[in-house]
């Protein structure tokens, strides 16, 4: 399932989305019977230090949480969680959008920081008020 939807680019570079979409799908297809070790060591071995790494096994492993969630619900079989999961989810997903029903927002990649300035005001805890 994997082979056939994504391409494999031994020599390229992945964006960091396009990395934790991958490890993702593997995630899936290890659950639907399609595992693909070789390309989630190679996505591992890709990652520049060992947060990027930490980072794309968090994604497999929501991949496969996922999977195995629908499974155990029964009424799909290994096509339609794959379909539903990465197929559905992953197509309509760019740089800038909403991360897929699968993926935690945490994946989705950096935010815009924190605003500027102080904030107004200050909400201290009760037991600092009097």
């Amino acid at each position: 399932m994997y082979d056939r939807y994504f391409e494999d680019e031994e020599a390229g570079e992945y964006s960091t989305r396009e990395t934790l979409d991958r490890a993702y799908a593997l995630g899936v297809a290890s659950v639907c019977g399609d595992p693909d070790d070789d390309a989630f060591e190679r996505l591992k071995r890709r990652s520049p230090d060992v947060y990027d790494e930490s980072i794309v096994e968090l994604a497999y492993e929501e991949g496969r949480a996922e999977a195995l969630k629908l499974e155990a619900e029964g009424g799909d079989d290994d096509e339609e969680i794959w379909e539903r999961l990465v197929e559905g989810a992953l197509e309509d997903t760019s740089e800038g959008s909403e991360p897929p029903e699968g993926l935690p927002a945490a994946l989705s990649g950096p935010d815009d920081g924190p605003e500027e300035g102080p904030p107004d005001r200050l909400d201290l805890p009760s037991f600092l008020r009097r």
